[in-house]
């Protein structure tokens, strides 16, 4: 598999990941725990959906610009800004999707400050996914982005006013009650592909298979094969050995060796290292090409 094609399905996973498995399932999940009293609420699902593909393609959006120049602070505010824009309009398409007996008003300052938040969520979420680069950081950064996307979201939720009125019919929809199962099956889904592919990689037929990098710059000087984790290969435990032999094109290595994703491989050489996590479209593409086990 090509650097190109690779990149391509690194930044949709992330996408799925990010857009769908992250940031709209908690925008619905906090839907479903909505009430207005006296008021019946239901969901229009056709429009539901587009808020979901929304959220996706901004996140795939996003990404894409910040990995044309991943060092460049001005990218990384353009993506930013794009992104959060989106995240608002998912959310507020999200809204329009909620049918209620009554009327639905937004305050517009409140909309505002909400829109700025999301701004920031989405400037969190692409920094940490392009600048950060140690365990402890990443975990730190992302709790703060997930408490921005909370805030975004409850802060536009505090921005909607509805009022009922004599007459108003009862809503016509889907139950949201009755949409919590799917979403959750959704997030769990998009997140357990993404975790899966991260660890083993898919093969360009659409079978499942370990992708090891077959790139020279991945290597030792003494033509190393592959990377390998956890002491497969002897190495200390936690860390990422060269368990392949000295024969070139990308083969050898014991049997019972898991190589590793090309993303997580040091891309210094020093496989003797743990190798941060570089987002493998954030590369420069060369024209190498990757080799598949099996």
């Amino acid at each position: 598999m090509s650097q190109g094609a690779a990149r391509v399905r690194w930044t949709l996973a992330a996408a799925l990941s990010l857009g769908g498995g992250a940031i709209w399932s908690m925008h619905f999940i906090g839907m479903i725990g909505y009430r207005v009293d006296g008021l019946d609420l239901r969901y229009d699902l056709p429009l539901t959906a587009v808020s979901l593909v929304l959220a996706v393609v901004v996140s795939a959006l996003g990404l894409t610009l910040v990995a044309r120049r991943p060092r460049s602070t001005g990218w990384l505010a353009l993506s930013g800004v794009i992104s959060g824009l989106g995240i608002a309009a998912m959310h507020y398409t999200g809204m329009a999707a909620m049918h209620v007996g009554g009327t639905v008003t937004y305050r517009p300052g409140i909309v505002v400050l909400s829109i700025l938040i999301a701004v920031a969520a989405a400037l969190a979420a692409l920094w940490i996914a392009f600048r950060v680069r140690t365990g402890r950081h990443v975990v730190a950064a992302s709790l703060v982005m997930a408490a921005a996307v909370c805030g975004m979201h409850y802060t536009a939720m505090a921005a909607t006013q509805v009022q009922a009125g004599p007459g108003d019919s009862e809503a016509v929809g889907t139950d949201p009650i009755s949409l919590a199962p799917i979403v959750c099956v959704i997030a769990f889904s998009v997140l357990a592909v993404v975790i899966f592919t991260a660890l083993g990689g898919v093969t360009e037929s659409g079978s499942f298979s370990m992708v090891r990098d077959g790139g020279s710059r991945h290597r030792r000087p003494g033509g190393a094969g592959r990377a390998t984790v956890d002491g497969a290969a002897g190495g200390p435990a936690g860390r990422i050995v060269d368990g392949g032999g000295g024969g070139g094109g990308g083969g050898g290595g014991a049997a019972g060796q898991s190589p590793l994703p090309a993303a997580f491989v040091n891309p210094r050489g020093d496989q003797y290292r743990p190798a941060p996590p570089v987002p493998v479209w954030s590369r420069p593409s060369t024209g190498e090409s990757t080799t598949r086990s099996g």
